[in-house]
């Protein structure tokens, strides 16, 4: 880590699901004076809400809540441009019978959970009756006729009856023909005012570092998630993130734009005029 940096402590966020791999195997060296603070996508979204935490990757909708309060790293997100495999909503009955039905959303949540409410009610033209719930999908289901699952819950979930799956993403994708953003890098405004230099050389170093891990998925699998092609879920995990998108082009800022669009027009969050990014 660039010498400077380890001078003061800075406080990072991280989420501890497949999907971040790429993120973090090798990001910080022996010794580095990093504070880790792990936990879900909505843990995480409200360290960074409280400035508890000066960088993470936070929910895509978590930027639009305190969109003032942040500013995003340039290039790097997750997000898919058609199926995700692990946003997922479960339901005993076809989702075109799921009008005035119980949707029983994941507290880990953010994101997705108003991705869901955007579908159903722009794209599906329902009415639905939301509610909070964790554990499994089977669980969740338990509380409700449909249930959404994210992360590695939905990832590996094998389901012990006969379930209809709905991959969000790709429900997305088929509908607006643009990717969608899960989540997206952000930094305190704060911080960046009183550090721009210490967070240019982080931001340089997560970047590298995402994309060689991504060049050598193999080796991610093996050394950071402890899976060899021996191991049943090696294909399984190495398609999901082969699949997935880490990199904010163009079209995945209009699929974000877009989501913020919706959001607003539901009353789910402010409206974003425009997406801030740090001077990189």
């Amino acid at each position: 880590m660039d010498g400077k940096l380890a001078l003061k402590p800075f406080r990072v966020g991280k989420i501890g699901y497949v999907n971040t791999a790429p993120f973090y195997f090798r990001l910080f060296e022996e010794g580095s004076n990093v504070l880790l603070s792990e936990g879900t996508p909505s843990e995480i979204n409200d360290l960074m809400a409280k400035d508890a935490i000066d960088f993470a990757p936070i929910s895509s909708l978590e930027y639009a809540l305190h969109q003032d309060q942040y500013l995003l790293l340039p290039n790097l997100c997750i997000g898919s441009r058609d199926f995700s495999r692990s946003v997922l909503l479960f339901s005993r009955e076809r989702i075109d019978g799921l009008n005035k039905a119980k949707v029983v959303l994941s507290k880990k949540s953010l994101s997705s959970a108003t991705l869901l409410k955007i579908l159903l009610k722009f794209k599906c033209r329902f009415e639905n009756d939301f509610v909070l719930g964790s554990g499994t999908p089977e669980e969740m289901l338990e509380q409700g006729d449909a249930a959404l699952a994210i992360g590695d819950d939905a990832l590996f979930y094998k389901p012990k009856e006969f379930l209809y799956k709905y991959d969000l993403s790709e429900l997305w994708w088929e509908w607006t023909e643009v990717p969608f953003c899960f989540a997206v890098w952000a930094v305190q405004r704060r911080y960046y005012q009183e550090r721009p230099h210490e967070v240019f050389e982080f931001y340089k170093r997560l970047k590298e570092n995402t994309d060689r891990n991504l060049q050598d998925l193999e080796t991610l699998l093996k050394n950071a998630l402890g899976l060899t092609i021996s191991n049943d879920r090696f294909s399984q995990v190495f398609g999901y993130l082969f699949n997935l998108n880490y990199y904010m082009d163009e079209d995945m800022k209009k699929g974000l734009e877009l989501f913020y669009r919706f959001a607003a027009r539901a009353e789910l969050a402010p409206t974003v005029k425009e997406l801030r990014f740090i001077e990189a």
